[in-house]
């Protein structure tokens, strides 16, 4: 038995060089865990769907991991993809789980964009999951499967 679910977080970035204006930027990915026995030992979903970043990444497909930091209390994305002109990149965010704003600590994820070496930081994003349109989705979209 594995856990999948959907989820979208939608937000704005900023590229490091040239034009320092936001703009929008989104995800939305199957979260895949590993069978049950395994993923309660070491709790990480595989990530597969598509990014869009205006300007960068226009519904590019997207790979990686969603990790549960449980000493850390943080929820770590990485999400590897292609510009669109082809180029490697990565996204890389936290949620840092706190009990004293439980709500914005579990909806909000700041996160940096890198070249696919992990060298050069080019732009900087915060990303939020919108409750009042896409929880119901998110929450419908929960299964556990063989």
């Amino acid at each position: 038995m594995h856990i999948e679910f959907f989820e979208t977080m939608q937000g704005d970035y900023r590229l490091a060089r040239g034009s320092n204006e936001l703009r929008p930027m989104s995800f939305t990915v199957r979260a895949r865990s590993k069978a049950l026995p395994r993923f309660l030992l070491e709790p990480t979903f595989f990530l597969e769907g598509e990014i869009r970043a205006e300007a960068l990444a226009d519904g590019r497909p997207a790979r990686g991991t969603l990790a549960f930091e449980l000493v850390r209390q943080q929820l770590v994305y990485v999400l590897a993809f292609e510009d669109n002109e082809g180029r490697p990149h990565r996204f890389e965010g936290e949620k840092n789980l706190s009990a004293l704003s439980p709500l914005e600590s579990m909806t909000v994820l700041p996160g940096r964009i890198f070249e696919a070496d992990g060298k050069e930081e080019i732009g900087q994003a915060r990303l939020r999951f919108d409750l009042g349109r896409d929880l119901g989705k998110f929450l419908k979209s929960f299964h556990a499967r063989r």
